[in-house]
């Protein structure tokens, strides 16, 4: 799915709902009791967003909060807020000045984007759409369990909880806790900072407990499911990969290697297809008979064109077979710039032995008596490849075969999901171990951004709060000189917010234009 598309199908939604909302709410019939229903459960419907609060849960986070002395768990979370607070403005400056420089008006086209620690998340730009309920529910737990915090730490210091919330605003999912502003206010330094920071210690408790998870979990799931370290099992295929088919990929299918790449686990996968990203395309050795035996004349094709400076030596309606390659000959070697085409099966070809140049077909392994041996390869417009897959079906017909791709090797992160893990028994599902792990980095990823950017002293965040608590109870001055305290204040948080906007800004700039 496009992100136009994506987008679109948001925007109908919402539409939709706010159009059947108004209808029912303004009819006869169906308004009294649609209001009263909304009204008696606290729900509250805005444009983009809907809003449910309750007290209900009040009794119980209060007597949580209060049956266990957590003021040792809160004060590590006050040390942590001081401590993030920092650390995550350095970052966020880090992240903004690599942003800035990775522009494509600062560097190279040739020059690879450095890598960043926070993002702006895009869902059908950087983030794979069949990925967005990962996200949509890292985002409400993490939210959950960030306000809880909030008000676990404001029960164990007497401060009253008003009730807690969750909303939508479009697509994404958080939560809220009203506190009595009038309770906090009085509260000491230390209570309230025990208060304010609680939410991003729970988030880093939260990253805590999902980094054991992650590396638990081949133990966790060692009774059902097995790690043989020969290869990755497909546990998923878009509809619109082309890899499937009769003679392509099949749930369940073991891939082995990747363009002469062997693969043993996901990381092998995920390395294999960063080195055919990043290496020029791999030609094939044929000996020169076999070449002009297997090449399709122009009798049996439309004349070749040139379009510009390419070639295409298969005409303009070649088999689906067949690809155009290039090669030189012995004598062409010394010619600058000269190259030689031919249109040849793919299938035959791609079995021959990997090359770079005619000198690694030519050694005496390769060559019987005088017969001369060419390297070949795909004449393709980059980031095209042609990769050769060779994966095992384990049912029948149980044995390996080979899977041809041409396209872009990024696009197969898209089409296809694997997993190193393969199920004990038939009825356990291949997805699993798959799903579970990146729920879990999911929530790693999502916590421990929540636990940075909330920190930051920036309006409307955490960190805006956190911030002026520490100020108060770090530096104390007499009432005549409290004018300074207040302009330090301003001048922090109007950096912050600056900081902030700035790395959105610059973020979705660094993405839409890579």
């Amino acid at each position: 799915m496009l992100p136009t598309t994506f987008v679109a199908i948001v925007l109908a939604s919402w539409s939709s709902f706010h159009l059947l909302h108004n209808f029912i709410c303004t009819n006869a019939h169906t308004s009294p009791a649609v209001s009263n229903f909304l009204q008696n459960n606290n729900i509250f419907v805005t444009p983009f967003q809907v809003r449910w609060f309750t007290q209900r849960w009040n009794r119980w986070i209060v007597k949580l909060g209060r049956s266990w002395n957590l003021k040792i768990w809160f004060d590590l979370g006050v040390l942590f807020g001081g401590v993030s607070m920092v650390a995550a403005t350095a970052l966020l400056i880090h992240t903004l000045l690599t942003s800035i420089k990775d522009l494509p008006f600062f560097r190279e086209p040739s020059q690879l984007a450095s890598p960043q620690v926070l993002t702006v998340i895009v869902p059908g730009i950087n983030l794979p759409l069949k990925d967005i309920w990962y996200l949509l529910s890292a985002v409400l737990i993490s939210g959950i369990l960030h306000e809880l915090g909030h008000a676990l730490a404001a029960a164990s210091e007497g401060v009253k909880m008003n009730g807690f919330g969750m909303f939508m605003f479009v697509i994404y999912p958080g939560a809220f806790v009203d506190l009595n502003s009038e309770d906090l206010n009085k509260a000491n330094t230390k209570k309230q900072l025990r208060i304010y920071c609680a939410g991003v210690w729970h988030n880093f408790a939260i990253c805590i407990i999902a980094c054991a998870l992650i590396l638990l979990l081949p133990f966790i799931l060692t009774p059902v499911y097995a790690q043989k370290g020969q290869g990755v099992v497909v546990t998923f295929q878009d509809k619109m990969s082309p890899l499937q088919g009769e003679s392509g990929l099949h749930l369940g299918d073991k891939i082995l290697s990747l363009d002469h790449c062997s693969i043993s686990t996901a990381k092998d996968w995920l390395q294999c297809l960063n080195l055919t990203i990043h290496t020029p395309q791999a030609g094939s050795c044929i000996s020169v008979s076999q070449m002009n035996a297997l090449e399709l004349t122009d009798g049996k094709l439309q004349p070749s064109s040139t379009a510009g400076n390419r070639v295409d030596c298969c005409g303009s309606n070649p088999p689906a077979t067949h690809l155009c390659y290039q090669f030189q000959t012995d004598s062409d070697e010394f010619v600058v710039h000269l190259q030689r085409f031919s249109c040849l099966p793919g299938r035959t070809v791609i079995a021959g032995r990997p090359c770079v140049t005619n000198d690694g077909c030519n050694d005496k392994q390769m060559s019987e008596g005088n017969q001369r041996n060419v390297c070949v390869v795909p004449y393709l417009e980059n980031p095209a490849r042609f990769l050769r897959i060779v994966a095992s079906r384990n049912f029948p017909p149980f044995a390996k075969h080979h899977v041809l791709y041409l396209g872009d090797p990024v696009d197969l992160l898209r089409f296809i999901s694997v997993s190193e893990y393969e199920p004990r028994f038939s009825p356990m599902p291949l997805q699993l171990p798959a799903v579970m792990l990146k729920f879990l980095q999911y929530m790693f990823s999502m916590s421990g951004a929540l636990a940075l950017l909330n920190i930051v002293p920036c309006y409307a965040l955490d960190g805006q709060w956190a911030f002026k608590t520490f100020l108060d109870h770090f530096y104390v001055t007499p009432p005549n000189l409290s004018h300074r305290k207040e302009l330090i204040y301003k001048i922090v948080l109007g950096i912050g917010t600056l900081l902030v906007a700035s790395n959105i800004l610059f973020g979705f700039a660094h993405i839409l234009t890579r």
